[in-house]
């Protein structure tokens, strides 16, 4: 089946009849979808690469890592008509427009939705895979989850193992900690803004109270590149972008059970030494 998806407008997504309202901000726990739209919280231009990716492959087994509000998971459906289409999330509640979107299309078999689970969890994550696919290889991976180094490399780790010869994995908001510390730059540089000194205080109060991550994410997409450079059959290709970086699987077998990106990494320059 032909799928024609068409923008009306910037947030508002039609594929085969089915209505996204795509919207980001940065605190959008409040927002409210207008009704009868699934909610997907990414930018026309983030949702449009998914739309340049539906066209240039197939994909008849998709894992995403990320739930969240359930408009993702339902708009990679609508693009790609998957025959399985498996989705893990961290919270354990099921996301209310997700289950009514799989249920009004009677999509129970195809869309499989997981509750609960980290996806720093290699054995709970694998004994999903194992459960749905049988040891069917999946085609492509999307990662929307925690954007932490240490969770997202595990389930790199864990799936991409599972993904065919040029499969592609993606994950996104792999910039995000630098976005963040960029409009906090430019806040603080400018001292015209209304109440800067408060505000300067309560950032630089809220960076001694709350721990931090380190290294930050964008140390994944340097440690791909570093196996690309040594080991192009099991990497075929990194391409780094903004928001994404894509990873394409290479055409040497790979052990899930013992595939470790550390194993692949040879850091012989230091390059990896200065940021942690």
């Amino acid at each position: 089946m032909t799928i024609l998806p068409m923008f009306l407008d910037d947030q508002h997504l039609r594929v085969g009849g089915v209505d996204f309202h795509c919207h980001y901000q940065w605190n959008n726990d409040d927002e409210v979808e207008p009704e009868g739209f699934l909610p997907v919280a990414k930018s026309r231009d983030q949702v449009e690469r998914y739309l340049r990716l539906q066209k240039s492959m197939p994909a008849e087994v998709i894992v995403e890592i990320g739930i969240y509000r359930g408009g993702s998971t339902a708009l990679l459906h609508a693009l790609f008509q998957p025959r399985r289409l498996v989705a893990i999330e961290l919270a354990s509640e099921p996301a209310a427009a997700l289950s009514a979107y799989i249920h009004r299309h009677g999509l129970d078999e195809v869309i499989r939705p997981h509750y609960g689970i980290n996806q720093a969890d290699r054995d709970g994550v694998a004994a999903i895979m194992a459960a749905e696919l049988a040891g069917r290889p999946v085609d492509l991976v999307i990662d929307d989850a925690s954007h932490l180094l240490h969770e997202t490399r595990a389930a790199f780790e864990t799936l991409f193992p599972r993904l065919r010869p040029g499969g592609l994995y993606v994950i996104e908001d792999w910039n995000a900690d630098h976005l963040v510390a960029d409009h906090f730059d430019t806040i603080l540089a400018d001292s015209s803004t209304p109440d800067h000194d408060a505000l300067a205080h309560t950032l630089g109060l809220a960076a001694t109270m709350q721990p931090v991550p380190d290294p930050r994410l964008v140390r994944l997409p340097l440690e791909l590149v570093l196996a690309r450079a040594r080991k192009g059959d099991v990497i075929r290709e990194v391409t780094v972008m903004e928001n994404w970086v894509v990873i394409q699987r290479g055409e040497q077998p790979i052990d899930p059970r013992e595939f470790r990106l550390s194993d692949l990494v040879k850091d012989h320059f230091a390059n990896l030494r200065a940021i942690g």
